[in-house]
């Protein structure tokens, strides 16, 4: 062969070099493909992250066309229409997944002010009750809870709502709003 005129010495170290540049070689081979299987080129097209909101909703929507059930999909998609300023659909998105997880927060802390925005304050206060037998120390249901009832002018209900808020955060804006809250409508009250 080409190595027989080489000392045993520099034959293993041509053997080596070999070795190493075959294994690189096969080592970035499969770098390539694994990259190429990784973004889409090979064959299955390239699939581009969505770039507006529009697009974002347009793929969402195909997701829960062809995933009715999937409450990750739903979610995401009631707010990204919130987002959107799509309240009406958002409100059906979030009432679809409450259908599928009557005990889901997430929809229990957004449907309410989606409601809201739409002057169902009764059912956005009736919503808000049901989360607060399933979290009744969650500080968000329990402000939005008080704010309702203080627009319905129930100070003494709203105020013990918004102690419960203060109960869970002591410190920070939502607290020092919380007992602002908490002083206008005692003097709204008497107290």
């Amino acid at each position: 062969m080409f190595f027989k005129s080489l000392s045993p010495k520099a034959r293993k170290k041509r053997m080596q070099r070999i070795v190493l540049g075959v294994l690189a070689a096969v080592l970035a081979l499969g770098l390539i493909g694994s990259s190429i299987a990784w973004t889409g080129i090979g064959g299955m097209g390239a699939q581009t992250e969505p770039q507006t909101m529009d697009e974002r909703i347009e793929l969402l929507e195909k997701q829960a066309k062809d995933k009715p059930e999937d409450k990750n999909v739903l979610l995401t998609l009631a707010s990204y229409y919130a987002k959107a300023g799509k309240v009406q659909q958002a409100t059906e998105t979030y009432e679809k997944v409450l259908k599928l997880d009557p005990k889901n927060m997430s929809v229990h802390q957004n449907l309410p002010l989606l409601y809201y925005t739409q002057g169902k304050t009764d059912k956005a206060l009736q919503l808000l009750e049901n989360a607060q037998k399933i979290e009744p120390n969650n500080a968000e249901v329990n402000f939005q809870y008080a704010k309702l009832l203080a627009e319905k002018k129930d100070y003494q209900a709203a105020v013990a709502a918004m102690e419960k808020v203060l109960a869970v955060e002591k410190e920070g804006p939502r607290a020092e709003e919380a007992r602002e809250s908490i002083e206008a409508w005692q003097a709204e009250v008497g107290q």
